[in-house]
């Protein structure tokens, strides 16, 4: 039978889980490419008020869009973050054994935060600064003619897409090994039945 402590443990974990990686799948299929896909069907362009000088294409407006949904993603996150930390609190707290499974997901959750950490506060922080206060014609697609803030914000844009895809590799590795997480008590009295 397994106790009520490790019962909330796994919701803790599972609805952390699931959120974050419900919120990078809807990044990713929903929100990112529709800002695009309609600026560029509806031929936006304009003026940023907060830069005047900055040529706007129908990439700075999905791009901006885009980067204001990430800003609330990653609000989200740290929630997630937060109720996946509580679970882990609680599966130590009522496991009166470690066990591999145990341990190995302690490891997952701890990758986790600091890739999180790396990519939502170090990288994406320098790409919103980028972003709000450097001109940049996102409009151009050659290398040779990129600016030099162009060229940093392309290779942050790499950097944050392939450590959050990275993250969202460990999440669904952590939420299948707490679907099929058996507690020590769990499994003995399996073994006697």
């Amino acid at each position: 039978m397994e106790s009520n402590g490790s019962r909330w443990s796994r919701l803790f974990i599972l609805l952390g889980a699931g959120v974050w990686l419900g919120g990078f799948i809807m990044l990713g299929y929903g929100v990112a490419p529709v800002n695009f896909g309609i600026a560029q069907q509806w031929e936006l362009d304009g003026m940023n008020p907060a830069m005047p000088e900055q040529p706007v294409s129908y990439r700075t407006i999905g791009g901006e869009l885009t980067g204001t949904s990430i800003v609330r993603l990653n609000v989200m996150e740290s929630f997630s973050l937060f109720l996946i930390v509580i679970g882990m609190v609680l599966a130590w707290n009522t496991r009166s054994a470690t066990d591999r499974n145990l341990i190995i997901r302690t490891v997952l959750v701890l990758i986790a935060v600091g890739a999180f950490y790396y990519y939502a506060v170090r990288v994406g922080g320098r790409l919103t600064e980028l972003r709000t206060t450097v001109p940049i014609d996102f409009s151009v697609t050659e290398s040779a003619m990129k600016s030099a803030a162009h060229l940093e914000f392309d290779r942050l844009h790499q950097t944050y897409t392939r450590v959050a895809g990275f993250t969202m590799g460990v999440l669904f590795v952590l939420f299948g090994l707490t679907i099929f997480d058996q507690s020590p008590a769990d499994k003995a009295s399996k073994t006697k039945s």
